[in-house]
């Protein structure tokens, strides 16, 4: 598929709602715990499976293992926004682009400068003190020794993130659901069809077009209209050139 066929439909799209896949967060630098080196080295050091630090059991019974976790192999590792991001940016400007669902939590809309966002799991930029509801930068976070304590009740602050064995919030999936209704293109970048992004969103869909952009072939691409195979920041900011 030629880039002219990918620049045509974004300009004749109407409104485009973009999936962000976990590829373009992996491929921005931010820490995935899917990677097996990843995973191997995680099990080795702490003694736990990523699944494990990563769930609120874990968190609610280990605090300050699992925040040792949180600050060296999260916050240390958040990576950067790459030019497809900006790319989004730039058509959110144009009013092309209408909003950007993830499942990550590491920021990279917000960053970017992207102002409608939806982050299905929340973001590491947000931490909430349980019990007070004081609010917390993602500074505070990285500068805590170990646990986060509030400054004003002393309870533990939690990162406003969806660990495993929660929920997402449901304001959080009617959000989702009322962009992807709206949209007449669904544009999916760094995930396959049959990832749970993808396939939760392609459910409220009724609009005309679906694009991806996947360094990855997949059998669930002939669910797509357009298909490039390729890296979203190697293949989207070239519709600008």
């Amino acid at each position: 598929m030629d880039l002219m066929t990918l620049k045509n439909a974004i300009d004749t799209g109407g409104r485009i709602v973009c999936l962000l896949g976990m590829n373009v967060s992996s491929d921005a630098g931010c820490f995935d715990y899917r990677d097996s080196d990843n995973a191997y080295a995680i099990e080795t050091n702490y003694g736990y499976s990523p699944e494990e630090i990563f769930s609120a059991s874990f968190y609610n019974t280990r605090p300050r293992l699992f925040f040792e976790y949180y600050h060296k192999e999260i916050l240390n590792k958040l990576g950067e926004p790459c030019e497809a991001m900006y790319t989004l940016k730039r058509l959110e400007d144009r009013q092309k682009v209408t909003a950007v669902i993830t499942r990550s939590i590491y920021g990279l809309p917000r960053r970017a400068g992207i102002r409608n966002y939806v982050e299905m799991h929340g973001s590491v930029y947000e931490n909430k003190c349980p019990h007070c509801g004081e609010m917390y930068d993602i500074e505070y976070m990285k500068e805590a020794k170990g646990v986060p304590f509030c400054r004003k009740c002393g309870a533990v602050v939690r990162p406003q993130i969806v660990l495993d064995g929660e929920m997402i919030p449901n304001g959080k999936i009617t959000q989702s659901a009322y962009e992807v209704e709206r949209a007449d293109t669904l544009l999916v970048l760094g995930c396959s069809l049959r990832s749970t992004l993808a396939k939760n969103a392609v459910r409220y869909f009724d609009g005309s077009r679906i694009i991806l952009i996947n360094e990855e072939e997949d059998y669930s691409d002939n669910i797509a209209d357009l298909v490039f195979t390729g890296r979203p920041r190697d293949i989207l900011p070239k519709i600008e050139n």
